[in-house]
């Protein structure tokens, strides 16, 4: 189900809102199914101020979820799993 710019995924027995980006947000790695959250870019500086670039990713892990009605693999980040924004699947 999508409404303009946001698409929403059905789990029971709420509606989670997800952000919307480049075609399927579940097939995409390192960004969370739920809340879109992804990979975060700075810079790592050393005590003499060098500075190098730096990625952070966060902590997704692969759940089985209920998703409209059917099980689905979808990857969730940590603070959604201990939110309870997910159902997991039997």
């Amino acid at each position: 189900m999508t409404s303009g710019k946001f698409q929403y995924i059905l789990i029971e027995p709420k509606i989670i809102e997800i952000k919307k980006y480049r075609g399927d947000i579940t097939n995409m790695s390192r960004v969370c199914s739920i809340c879109g959250k992804g990979a975060q870019y700075g810079n790592k500086v050393s005590h003499a101020n060098n500075k190098t670039k730096k990625v952070s990713y966060p902590n997704l892990h692969e759940v089985k979820a209920v998703v409209n009605g059917s099980n689905k693999k979808i990857k969730v980040c940590a603070k959604c799993l201990k939110a309870g924004k997910v159902v997991k699947a039997a």
